[in-house]
């Protein structure tokens, strides 16, 4: 692969990392924007982003504001799904050409709101929160407000995220989680984030990618089927794939499977 060019823009709060291999100046398909999850930054798709631009695409990942080693402000704390949407708009608009919009867990749900706001080229959703209007989604238990959430440990990170790495690979993995916002994290888990189907292009391709070995107690079995129903989108369910399957043993199989099912889909 020839790099034409890494480079790195800080977005209002936020900051843009961009890798262009030298055929992606040839390319045709759409430019890739990659948006974690929460507690996550854009660090969580190296693989990816090496992996798509061997193939020739433009890609682009985002740390949202206050993730992925960016400091939080003060505000930080009260920062939420409002915010983070502003961040990606701020990418989307930022990338030449329209972009194939790419969200993992929390930031499924942020980039389908951005969605809304800016013409994006298709929507790939993968392990997703649901929206608090989605028919059977159930709350979670919310955290205090009064202070940032801290980074999760390596016990945490295993049954949450990553069932399928060893004991070193989750302290490696726990090293990189940052602390979180409890208004964001709160948000989610009461539900109060509502999405409308119908301001949906009714063109947009919408693919969400379910793992099976996700957390049950955040993912319960159905959901991601229900997400894709309400969205209007497709669904893919990886048997094997846990909630992180962009990271360790197996991402390959599980990154080939669904760019197969989704390139067909643009």
């Amino acid at each position: 692969m020839s790099i034409a060019g890494k480079s790195v823009k800080l977005l209002g709060q936020a900051r843009l990392h961009s890798t262009i291999s030298g055929s992606a100046q040839n390319d045709r398909r759409r430019p890739v924007l990659l948006v974690h999850g929460a507690y996550h930054g854009a660090w969580c798709w190296d693989k990816w982003v090496d992996r798509l631009a061997e193939d020739g695409r433009q890609v682009h990942a985002l740390d949202l504001r206050g993730h992925g080693g960016l400091e939080p402000d003060a505000a930080f704390v009260t920062a939420g799904v409002a915010e983070m949407v502003q961040d990606v708009v701020m990418a989307i608009d930022a990338i030449p050409g329209r972009p194939v919009v790419v969200g993992h867990s929390l930031g499924g749900l942020i980039v389908a709101l951005a969605a809304q706001q800016r013409d994006v080229a298709g929507l790939l959703l993968v392990c997703p929160s649901p929206s608090g209007n989605l028919p059977g989604a159930a709350k979670v238990p919310m955290v205090a407000e009064d202070a940032l959430c801290p980074p999760l440990n390596a016990e945490q990170v295993g049954v949450r995220y990553a069932p399928h790495l060893d004991e070193a690979e989750l302290s490696a993995l726990a090293e990189q989680i940052c602390a979180e916002s409890p208004r964001l994290l709160n948000q989610r888990y009461d539900l109060r984030i509502p999405v409308d189907p119908q301001a949906f292009d009714r063109d947009l391709p919408i693919l969400v990618v379910e793992g099976g070995r996700d957390d049950p107690a955040r993912h319960p079995p159905g959901q991601d089927a229900a997400i894709a129903a309400f969205y209007g989108g497709s669904h893919l369910r990886l048997d094997d794939a846990p909630h992180n399957l962009m990271l360790g043993p197996g991402w390959r199989g599980w990154f080939k499977a669904i760019w197969h099912d989704f390139d067909d889909m643009l």
